[in-house]
């Protein structure tokens, strides 16, 4: 009897977490969408781009920790599927959010704690991208949300030539302008893919009566258009 108590009680915390952490995710979610384009669309370097920069970036750790947390309630609802997007998305944005900012920390040698933990996070992209894409196709034979699934999981493979680079070598290809760029154009792919994903692709269903097949578009949409975005911003900076 105690041992049934404690379980109905650990499940009730557990709802309340969730519910909780759904209420901080939503807004920081919606808060990160608008910020995302002050930075992008005004003058870098300048007052605004910097303040509200850094409102963006704290904003969407927020919301990453928070989803985080609800990956995990969703494993224990048993709700597998949308605990693996989300938690993959959490990984996969994470660390270009985390790398844009902490890039325009670093001298002309990067730090041996920078290398470090930029190790982690692209030996955790890796790994979890090949897992999404055999999830895809183990759990859903790459139908549906299987295709999605391998979809992004294919985004996280590039990490994988990242995971034995040097120090040196990755310090003469990858710039401070160019990283803290990339950075934050991925991470806002990112935020706008989720949006979709989740809580935007019932918006579109109901209010704009697109059929679910067609979903793919607006979920695949924020990535072509943030990389093309990002090459041209590349070449406006001259940003090899």
């Amino acid at each position: 009897m105690f041992v049934l108590l404690f379980i109905f009680k650990l499940i009730k915390m557990i709802e309340l977490i969730y519910k909780t952490m759904l209420w901080v995710h939503i807004p920081f979610g919606f808060l990160s969408l608008v910020l995302f384009w002050i930075p992008v669309a005004t003058k870098k370097g300048g007052k605004l781009h910097r303040k509200v920069g850094i409102y963006y970036y704290i904003s969407m750790w927020i919301v990453l920790v928070s989803a985080a947390i609800l990956s995990i309630c969703n494993v224990i609802f048993a709700k597998y599927g949308a605990a693996m997007f989300l938690g993959y998305l959490s990984i996969i944005t994470s660390y270009p959010l985390w790398y844009s900012y902490e890039i325009l920390q670093q001298k002309k040698e990067w730090s041996n704690n920078y290398f470090r933990i930029r190790k982690v996070f692209v030996s955790l992209l890796f790994l979890s991208g090949i897992t999404m894409i055999a999830a895809g196709g183990i759990m859903h034979q790459f139908l549906g949300m299987g295709t999605m699934m391998a979809f992004f999981g294919i985004l996280g493979l590039p990490a994988g030539r990242d995971v034995f680079m040097t120090k040196t070598k990755a310090m003469n290809k990858e710039t401070k302008l160019k990283m803290h760029i990339q950075g934050t154009i991925i991470s806002g792919i990112a935020a706008y893919t989720a949006f979709f994903a989740f809580s935007g692709s019932r918006l579109i269903i109901d209010v704009l009566h697109i059929h679910h097949q067609w979903m793919v578009i607006p979920w695949i949409l924020p990535t072509i258009l943030g990389l093309t975005y990002s090459a041209y911003i590349k070449r406006k900076y001259k940003v090899n």
